[in-house]
């Protein structure tokens, strides 16, 4: 009877311990370039496209979670626009986002699966574009 309710024990701490696991894992915010590494299976990852000298366009993806987890898409968002703001050659500290917007939707797997999504600009401090040139690439460039 002991040996019984030890295995059933272990079954039940062994299947607690895997969905903790799998919930800790899609939860998170994935730094994954989408654009260079291609598709992550757990749905997050990030997608830039500079538009100019010290603007670009830039979507961030959480891996799936059950919940919406728009803290860790901004984290996401924060440290790549600080990545291309710095980039060689832009010699640029901090930026500004411009018009983000936050969603979230369902995987194809269904309900619990639950993506978030920041879609906006970001725009390097010290960069020369004029008001008119930045009004013009967003307009033009609008999700």
């Amino acid at each position: 009877m002991t040996y019984r309710m030890d295995f059933y024990k272990s079954k039940i701490f062994q299947c607690v311990l895997l969905i903790t696991s799998v919930t800790l894992v899609s939860s998170c915010a994935s730094y994954h370039n989408l654009n260079e590494d291609g598709v992550n299976h757990l749905g997050g990852g990030f997608l830039d496209q500079q538009l100019d000298v010290g603007f670009y366009k830039l979507t961030v993806k959480t891996n799936f979670a059950p919940w919406p987890n728009f803290s860790g898409a901004w984290n996401t968002w924060n440290k790549r626009a600080n990545e291309l703001c710095s980039q060689q050659g832009n010699n640029q500290q901090g930026f500004e986002s411009f018009e983000v917007e936050e969603s979230s939707y369902n995987t194809a797997a269904g309900p619990g699966y639950v993506i978030s999504q920041l879609k906006g600009f970001v725009y390097c401090s010290g960069s020369n574009i004029d008001k008119q040139d930045l009004e013009r690439l967003i307009s033009t460039n609008k999700h």
